[in-house]
């Protein structure tokens, strides 16, 4: 199976469906600045491709409200619903119980996502560079900036990061798993960061189990850590946020 292709065509159906009302009278929470001394983003996450059903009850509000006493400094949610278990409706009830920035994680192939994700009071979006061609990938983020969502533009190798350099990202996201695979490589943490100009904001994604790797990502440079299965799990989630 190609799991990008997959996701994208889901995404275009999933699109299609959207019965889309354009609304920015929500006030936007700066993504951009917190990210930084290896913030944590924690991601409200309810299942895995790999793993399936994490075994979460907690309500999605709840978990935010949770992880932001924590210390996290923004909150990731998932609204892709087949593989992950996500929803449009996560959005406003973290909004209700969080005062952190959130952003809308999704395989967005299409602006209606965008747009619709704004009105559910998303403040920033992710965007794959390597599920979308250049020129997708330009009109998504100038869709999104032009809404006022700040940008996680992910790279999972060089020809990804061509793409988010080209398109002048201030935020580029480098997520150690392979999409073709599923399975984690964290040398490309170490790999990617030295390529990336200074002065864009990094985020490292995917296999950060322990406060110990976030000390390491941050040596390396990163300003911050995207965080979802390990908060699954009490005991790596108390060393999470004792060294974030």
């Amino acid at each position: 199976m190609d799991f990008l292709a997959e996701m994208y065509r889901r995404a275009k159906e999933r699109a299609a469906g959207l019965k889309i009302v354009e609304d920015k009278s929500q006030p936007l929470r700066p993504f951009l600045p917190v990210l930084h001394d290896m913030a944590v983003i924690a991601e409200v996450k309810y299942a895995t491709p790999a793993e399936g059903n994490l075994g979460i009850t907690a309500k999605p509000g709840v978990l935010a409200r949770r992880y932001a006493d924590l210390g996290a400094s923004a909150i990731s949610c998932l609204t892709e619903p087949f593989y992950f278990s996500g929803d449009l409706a996560f959005i406003p009830s973290i909004r209700r119980r969080c005062a952190l920035p959130v952003l809308m994680k999704d395989f967005i192939a299409d602006e209606r996502q965008i747009v619709a994700g704004r009105a559910a009071g998303a403040d920033a979006c992710l965007l794959v560079t390597e599920m979308l061609s250049l020129g997708e990938l330009s009109a998504l983020y100038r869709c999104a900036r032009d809404l006022g969502l700040d940008v996680l533009v992910e790279v999972h190798g060089h020809a990804g990061l061509e793409k988010a350099l080209a398109i002048g990202a201030r935020i580029i996201g480098v997520n150690s798993r392979d999409l073709a695979t599923l399975t984690v490589k964290p040398e490309r943490h170490e790999e990617m960061i030295g390529l990336i100009p200074k002065g864009v904001a990094t985020v490292a994604e995917s296999g950060i189990k322990s406060g110990l790797r976030l000390k390491e990502l941050r040596d390396m440079g990163y300003d911050a850590a995207l965080i979802g299965r390990a908060l699954a799990d009490e005991t790596f989630r108390k060393d999470i946020f004792a060294c974030g």
